[in-house]
């Protein structure tokens, strides 16, 4: 297991949470795997493909996962946090935007509130590949009426609510 909280490549954090008939998604992962580098955006092409990715994962969120048959799940919030501009990164004395020595290591945060059509209790699954086809491995932790569960998994793994 990676340590809780630690910077990975390729190793999203995925907290689901449920109460009743919502579902809470708190997912965390590197921002190199949402848009394809770390930095905070330094131009219009860079800004515009974090945008348009962020995006897809804040209206996407759902499709993440796969869940238990009869149980149909919407999303009713969702809030993306990510790189802002250059004024996120290290301003220098000069005035310039620098990078601490080594790669500033950025995240991106979604949490999402989802509404399903009754209780999503029973086997589901993960469905990363889409969305977010740079994840390799979830650190994922599962919380319902019944306890918590928690392991690292595939992508695509199953598990059980």
């Amino acid at each position: 297991m990676g340590t809780a909280g630690a910077h990975e490549h390729g190793i999203a954090r995925l907290g689901l949470a449920v109460d009743g008939t919502r579902l809470t998604v708190d997912l965390e992962l590197p921002a190199e795997s949402v848009f394809g580098f770390e930095h905070a955006p330094r131009t219009a092409q860079e800004r515009a493909t974090a945008a348009e990715a962020l995006d897809r994962l804040r209206t996407g969120g759902a499709r993440l996962l796969a869940f238990p048959d009869g149980a149909t799940c919407a999303l009713a919030s969702a809030e993306v946090q990510g790189p802002e501009g250059v004024e996120d990164d290290h301003v220098g004395e000069d005035g310039h935007a620098h990078e601490d020595e080594g790669t500033v290591h950025q995240d991106v945060h979604l949490l999402a509130s989802l509404t399903c059509s009754r209780e999503p209790v029973g086997p589901a699954s993960l469905q990363f590949a889409d969305l977010l086809p740079d994840v390799v491995q979830v650190d994922l932790t599962v919380f319902t009426a019944l306890g918590e569960a928690a392991g690292r998994v595939a992508p695509d793994a199953s598990f059980r609510f």
